[in-house]
């Protein structure tokens, strides 16, 4: 089994499978999760790497898009006539905003772009006369999905183009401070992912210690929620 089958089992399978140590399982959940590395360092993975190229683009423009729709009238008249600039506390809030919006954008996108799962339901399939029928409707939903992907990766473009020219060009003087907040946003949401999958990995961990080992489902089950994608 690979690292994505060992990631998915249940309790007891990993209890007697999973024989991976904590740097192993942490990158394995990373390289999964952390939409960089998935994206140019997961190869032969059965999802399509130009896809993964138009998830990651697309998750940049989606940060850039709601750090400007984040900026409200009274706070853009201030920085755009005075040159007024907000702290970093204040920007907490916008920073969060972006990263709950991203991360809700980032799994719809997942669930529709994602080829590998279907490959492996696939590969699970019992071996009987209707294994064919099966294999196809797994095929049409997976070219669904595709469509589906496709076609709301150029509306959400579209928009986003709109979107960001439009508002570079009537707010000017509000561009490096745009491009400063976008860069924060998107550096904070990669930064993000090594203590999220940190936890996931450590709670994983605990739950297949020897000393633990099949008396702590419910931890299993939290590390098991986390990476959701």
């Amino acid at each position: 089994m690979d690292n994505f089958e060992l990631n998915n089992l249940d309790y007891k399978e990993a209890c007697e499978f999973d024989k991976r140590g904590c740097c192993k399982t942490y990158w394995s959940i990373l390289m999964r999760e952390h939409v960089v590395f998935f994206t140019f360092f997961v190869c032969n993975d059965y999802n399509l790497f130009y896809v993964k190229i138009e998830r990651l683009f697309l998750l940049i423009c989606t940060q850039m898009t709601v750090n400007g729709l984040f900026f409200v009238h009274e706070s853009m008249y201030k920085k755009n006539m005075q040159s007024e600039d907000f702290t970093f506390v204040q920007k907490i809030p916008q920073i969060l905003f972006t990263l709950v919006a991203n991360h809700i954008i980032e799994v719809i996108l997942c669930y529709l772009s994602m080829t590998d799962t279907h490959v492996y339901q696939i590969k699970a399939l019992p071996k009987d006369e209707k294994i064919g029928e099966k294999v196809l409707d797994i095929m049409d939903c997976m070219k669904r999905k595709l469509t589906g992907f496709f076609v709301l990766t150029f509306l959400l473009f579209l928009f986003y183009w709109y979107f960001i020219s439009a508002f570079c060009a009537v707010y000017q003087n509000t561009q490096v401070i745009f491009l400063r907040d976008s860069g924060i946003s998107i550096l904070t949401s990669y930064i993000e992912p090594f203590i999220i999958y940190g936890v996931t990995a450590l709670l994983r961990i605990i739950s297949l210690a020897r000393c633990c080992r099949r008396r702590m489902g419910c931890v299993y089950k939290l590390s098991d929620l986390i990476p959701f994608f």
